[in-house]
C-alpha cells in the first residue's frame, strides 16, 4: 500500500496546473506541503495514539492502564494541561531511567540536544502538568526499557513497531479548538476518545468528535467507568445512539471500536483486555490502514477537487479556443485579406491618378507658354504700351521689353499657380480615397505646393534694345515708299554732289546726256541750271520724305523688331521646354513624396495588421496549448483517482 502512495508524482500535478486552479479553496502549495507530510508519515515507523476525552473522564489513567505503568500523575481534579507524549526508549540506549523534556519550541525540539528542552524529573511531574504559569508546550516523556519493562506486556513496549502515547487536556472551551487541531494533524494515526460512562458525551466531546471525524474516520471510543453504571445495557445504548449521529463510521465498527471498561480495575478485566487487543491489532497490524486511510482520504478529496476543476476549465477552454479560432479566421483573416486587396487597389489607383494629374500640368504647361510666346499674345501685350512720341522712342523700346518680359512672367506665375492647384486637387484626391477604401487619414495638404517645395523659379528674360532695332527691314515696308525713298535718295546724291564743288562734272553729264533731250545744240546754259536746279529741289524733297517716312515707322520697326528679339530668346533658353521641366519635376516629387507617405502608412497599416494576426495566433496556440493541459490533468487526475480508491478499497476488504 505505501508504493501506491509513494509513487504519486505530486509536482506533476503542480506543473499541469494553470492561474485558474487558485480560485478553489485550497492552494496548491498548501495542498502539496500537506501531502508530503502525509508521505513522512506514511514512511514513519512511528505510530502516535492520541488519548483525549471530556475533563476529569480518566485519559491518564488509561495511559498508564495501556502502558501497565503508572507514569502520568492522577487526581479527582484535572491534572493534565499540557500536551504529554510517552515514547519507549530504542533498545540500544543506555536509559536506566525515565527522562521527561519539557519543551517550549516543539518546531526546535531535538532530543539530542538539550538545549532544545528543559529536563524534569518526575517527582516533579505532577507540579509542572496542574501548574498552568509554566509555558510548556509539550511534555515529551520517555519510559525506561529495562528487563523488568521487557517482561511486561504493554501497548508501548513491543518490538513490532514504535508506538507514542500522547495524553491531552480535557476539552473545554480554551483546549477544545486546539485538541481539534492536534487530533486533525497528519502525524496522529489514531485517536483515542474517553468518555465518562456516568457523564456521556458533552457538547465539546460531540463537536470534537464531529471534527475530528473529517480527518479520522474511525476514533477508538473508550466508556470509562462503566463499572459504576447500574443499568448497563441501557448505558450502552444511549451512548452508541449518540455515536452514530457524531461518527458514523465508528458507530458502524462498534465491535472493535467501541469499549466499555474501567481503566482503574483493570487487572483481570476482560473487556479492557478486549479493549488492548483491539488498539493493539489496530495500531499493529493494520498500522498501515491506520496510516493510509487519512492519507488516501486527503489525497481523495484532492484528487477529486482537482478533476472538477480540471473538468470545468477544460470545457471553458473548449469556448475560449472556439472564439478564438473564430476571431482568428472568421473575422480577422477575411478582414486582413481584404485589407491588403483594397491597399494593392488604392495604391494602383493613387498611382493611375498622380500619372494623369503630371500628364495633364506637363501639357497645360506646354499649351500655356507656347500661346504666351505666339506672335498673337505678344502683339497684344506691345498693343497695350503707348507710343509717348519721337523724342521718346528709346525709353518706348524699353518699356516694350519689359512689358513683354512682365507678360511672360505674368503667365509663367499663372501656369505655376494653376499646377499648383492641380496637385493639390490630386493630393486631397488621393487623401480622398485613401479615407473612403480604409476609412481612416489624417493628414494636411500644402496649398501652395510647387513654392512651398523649393522648387527654382523662372528667370526673367531680359533683351537689349539696340539702335538697329528702331530700322525697318525691307519686309515691313511696301512699294510705292521705296519708290520715294529711292527718289529722295538720287536728289539727295545730286545736292551732295553740288556741296563738294564737282559742278563742272555735273554740268558735263548734263550736257552730254540731256542736250539731246532739250532743243539740241542750241540750248542755252540757263535753261540747263534750271533742270539741274529742279532735280536738286527735287532731291532735297526726297531726303525730306524719307526723313519723315523714317520717323513714321520707328514703332512698328521697334513692336516688330523686339517681338522677334524676343522670340529668339525665348526659343535660346528653350523656356517652354525648361518651365516644362521644372513644373513637371516639382509636381512629380510631390505627388511621389505624397505616393510614399500613403504607401509607408498603407504598409503601417499591414503591419499592425501581421502583428494582430501573430497576438491573435499566440492566442489561439495557447488556447489550444490550455485546453491540452486540462485534458491531461483531468484524464490524469481521474486515473490517479480510481487508483486510489481501488487501493483503499482493496485495503478496507483487507480490513
Amino acid at each position: 500500500m505505501e508504493t501506491d502512495i509513494s509513487s504519486l508524482d505530486l509536482h506533476a500535478l503542480q506543473q499541469q496546473t494553470t492561474p485558474d486552479a487558485s480560485q478553489t479553496a485550497w492552494t496548491w502549495q498548501t495542498c502539496l506541503t500537506h501531502l508530503n507530510r502525509l508521505k513522512t508519515r506514511v514512511s514513519d515507523p512511528l505510530s502516535k495514539v492520541l488519548i483525549t476525552g471530556d475533563l476529569n473522564s480518566g485519559k491518564s489513567t488509561l495511559v498508564n492502564a495501556l502502558l501497565n505503568k503508572d507514569m502520568l500523575p492522577v487526581d479527582q481534579q484535572p491534572c493534565t494541561s499540557t500536551f504529554c507524549q510517552v515514547y519507549s526508549s530504542s533498545t540500544d540506549t543506555t536509559m536506566k531511567e525515565d527522562e521527561i523534556h519539557a519543551v517550549i519550541d516543539t518546531a526546535a525540539y531535538d532530543p539530542s540536544n538539550p538545549q532544545t528542552y528543559h529536563p524534569v524529573e518526575s517527582r516533579h511531574l505532577y507540579k509542572t502538568l496542574v501548574d498552568e504559569d509554566i509555558p510548556y508546550k509539550m511534555l515529551n516523556i520517555y519510559t525506561a526499557r529495562n528487563q523488568q519493562a521487557l517482561t511486561q506486556q504493554s501497548l508501548l513496549h513491543n518490538d513490532i513497531v514504535d508506538v507514542a502515547l500522547i495524553d491531552s487536556p480535557g476539552l473545554n472551551t480554551d483546549s477544545l479548538k486546539t485538541t481539534s487541531i492536534f487530533a486533525r494533524q497528519e502525524e496522529i494515526d489514531v485517536v483515542v476518545f474517553v468518555v465518562s460512562a456516568e457523564n456521556h458525551f458533552t457538547l465539546s466531546g460531540k463537536e470534537f468528535l464531529m471534527n475530528a471525524a473529517q480527518e479520522k474516520k474511525h476514533i477508538f471510543i473508550v466508556v470509562n467507568r462503566f463499572d459504576n453504571i447500574r443499568d448497563k445495557e441501557r448505558c450502552k445504548r444511549l451512548i452508541l445512539q449518540q455515536i452514530e449521529l457524531v461518527s458514523p463510521s465508528t458507530f458502524a465498527q462498534a465491535k472493535e471500536l467501541v469499549h466499555f471498561v474501567s481503566a482503574a480495575h483493570h487487572t483481570d478485566d476482560p473487556d479492557f483486555a478486549n479493549l488492548e487487543q483491539s488498539l493493539r491489532s489496530f495500531v499493529l497490524y493494520n498500522r498501515s490502514v491506520s496510516k493510509l486511510v487519512p492519507a488516501k482520504h486527503y489525497l481523495q478529496h484532492v484528487l477529486q477537487h482537482v478533476h472538477v476543476v480540471a473538468t470545468a476549465n477544460k470545457d471553458k477552454s473548449k469556448v475560449h479556443l472556439k472564439d478564438a479560432v473564430t476571431e482568428l479566421e472568421h473575422k480577422f483573416l477575411p478582414d486582413m485579406r481584404d485589407l491588403e486587396a483594397t491597399a494593392e487597389a488604392l495604391q494602383e489607383s493613387i498611382q493611375q491618378l498622380a500619372s494623369s494629374t503630371l500628364e495633364s500640368i506637363e501639357n497645360n504647361t506646354t499649351k500655356a507658354i507656347t500661346y504666351a510666346t505666339s506672335d498673337e499674345a505678344l502683339d497684344q501685350c506691345i498693343a497695350s504700351v503707348t507710343f509717348p512720341g519721337i523724342h521718346l522712342s528709346w525709353q518706348y523700346a524699353q518699356n516694350i521689353a519689359g512689358a513683354l518680359a512682365s507678360h511672360v512672367e505674368s503667365q509663367l506665375d499663372r501656369i505655376e499657380d494653376q499646377a499648383s492647384q492641380e496637385t493639390t486637387e490630386c493630393m486631397n484626391n488621393m487623401n480622398q480615397m485613401v479615407i473612403d477604401r480604409l476609412d481612416r487619414w489624417d493628414t494636411n495638404i500644402i496649398t501652395d505646393v510647387l513654392r512651398s517645395s523649393g522648387s527654382s523659379k523662372h528667370q526673367r528674360i531680359h533683351i537689349n534694345v539696340q539702335a538697329r532695332d528702331f530700322l525697318t527691314e525691307r519686309r515691313f515696308v511696301n512699294d510705292k515708299k521705296v519708290a520715294l525713298v529711292g527718289l529722295g535718295t538720287t536728289g539727295a546724291t545730286v545736292v551732295l554732289f553740288k556741296c563738294v564743288s564737282i559742278k563742272d562734272m555735273a554740268l558735263d553729264l548734263l550736257h552730254r546726256y540731256l542736250n539731246p533731250l532739250l532743243d539740241g545744240p542750241t540750248a542755252n546754259m540757263p535753261s540747263r541750271r534750271m533742270i539741274v536746279n529742279c532735280i536738286t529741289a527735287v532731291g532735297l524733297i526726297s531726303i525730306g520724305w524719307t526723313a519723315f517716312s523714317f520717323v513714321s515707322c520707328i514703332p512698328a520697326a521697334l513692336r516688330a523688331n523686339l517681338k522677334i528679339k524676343f522670340q529668339r530668346v525665348v526659343e535660346n533658353e528653350k523656356l517652354q521646354e525648361n518651365t516644362t521641366y521644372r513644373i513637371a519635376h516639382g509636381v512629380q516629387n510631390l505627388l511621389e513624396s505624397k505616393q510614399t507617405e500613403i504607401t509607408s502608412r498603407i504598409q503601417q497599416l499591414l503591419e499592425e495588421k501581421e502583428q494582430e494576426k501573430d497576438k491573435l495566433e499566440a492566442h489561439v496556440s495557447q488556447a489550444k496549448s490550455i485546453l491540452e493541459q486540462y485534458d491531461a490533468l483531468a484524464f490524469r487526475s481521474n486515473a490517479l483517482l480510481n487508483k486510489v480508491k481501488a487501493s483503499l478499497h482493496e485495503n478496507l476488504v483487507e480490513q
